[in-house]
């Protein structure tokens, strides 16, 4: 058990950021049925997973520390928060328990200060650094998505705050523009990656694909902001401007995807590597969730009635990588149970 706890990665709460979004995907086209059942999913993993986290910091603190400080794995704790504050957006919208959005809100809130600031000083103040094709990876976005998520369900929960409108509406928009601030840096570091360095046998496919998610929770985020802003009727003069960059992140969204899925196909061409099942394949799941919930609701944001079309269709991709990831994982530990038994 012990090791269990030493050895749990923390990118496993992509299992929840990807039956979360998902879920709420689901909803929007109407099937509610998989979203309330997604939905009871994510009750059961969350907590599982989040004891799982607690107890390697309580019980292996330095090893938890050496990991979060490092170029590579460092960035994966912060799945813990976009995983928080997207159950939060379920309760919200599938249960209509804001007191349990605004509770879990907090959660990620203090988790994104906690782990993000512990990374990235950490990573800054580390005396030796590796090389940029060595600590650089898709996996850094979890940063933007991590800070997007906040402003997904503080927009959500805004037109019920108890804080003066000005200033809860200036958090969340500020949250929404420190993420697309932090997409466009990483972003340009990432593609002089892809781009100027050898990719070699690396495997391409899993971290790299967060470059969709990351930008669609843009889009997500800034379509809540706006609608937020029409409700309330604060800062209503920046609208035009939200609008704009959410229909900037969800071009960048919708080119990226044929670019990420060709480099897993060529990776895999290239590698041939055994079908083994990996945790990291999640971030592979969560950006097509990501894309289907951020394109129905820029739809709706501007209008484009033709934009529907989108996530009518993607729902079930989406669905269909979920179902595949679940089933591996399930074999995966299931072969796992077995052979110890042997």
């Amino acid at each position: 058990m012990k090791l269990l706890v030493k050895q749990f990665p923390p990118i496993y709460f992509a299992f929840v950021m990807s039956t979360g979004i998902i879920s709420l995907a689901a909803q929007a086209q109407q099937l509610d049925w998989l979203a309330n059942g997604l939905f009871y999913v994510n009750l059961v993993a969350y907590p599982v997973l989040l004891a799982l986290l607690v107890l390697r910091l309580v019980l292996f603190p330095s090893e938890f520390w050496a990991a979060l400080t490092s170029h590579k794995d460092g960035p994966t704790f912060l799945a813990l928060v976009p995983a928080t504050a997207l159950l939060g957006s379920q309760f919200v919208q599938l249960a209509n328990s804001r007191p349990m959005g605004l509770l879990l809100w907090l959660v990620a809130l203090g988790a994104w200060v906690g782990l993000g600031y512990a990374f990235v000083l950490g990573v800054s103040l580390k005396k030796e650094k590796p090389s940029l094709e060595q600590g650089l990876s898709g996996g850094w976005l979890l940063l933007v998505v991590a800070t997007e998520s906040l402003a997904v369900l503080g927009a959500l929960l805004l037109p019920t705050t108890t804080l003066p409108p000005a200033l809860a509406m200036l958090g969340v928009l500020g949250l929404f523009l420190l993420g697309s601030l932090l997409y466009v840096l990483l972003i340009t570091l990432i593609f002089y990656r892809l781009t100027f360095v050898p990719l070699g046998d690396e495997e391409i496919g899993a971290a790299y694909w967060i470059s969709v998610g990351a930008s669609a929770i843009v889009v997500l985020a800034g379509t809540g902001v706006a609608t937020a802003m029409q409700h309330t009727s604060v800062l209503v003069e920046l609208l035009p401007f939200v609008k704009g960059c959410s229909v900037l992140f969800w071009a960048v969204s919708t080119w990226w995807l044929p670019v990420v899925a060709v480099l897993r196909l060529w990776n895999h061409y290239t590698t041939r590597p055994a079908f083994a099942y990996s945790p990291s394949y999640w971030s592979m799941v969560f950006p097509l969730g990501m894309y289907t919930a951020a394109t129905g609701k820029l739809a709706h944001s501007l209008p484009v009635a033709a934009l529907q079309v989108v996530p009518q269709y993607f729902i079930y991709l989406a669905l269909a990588a979920w179902v595949l990831t679940v089933g591996a994982m399930c074999y995966h530990f299931a072969a796992g149970s077995r052979l110890k038994s042997a």
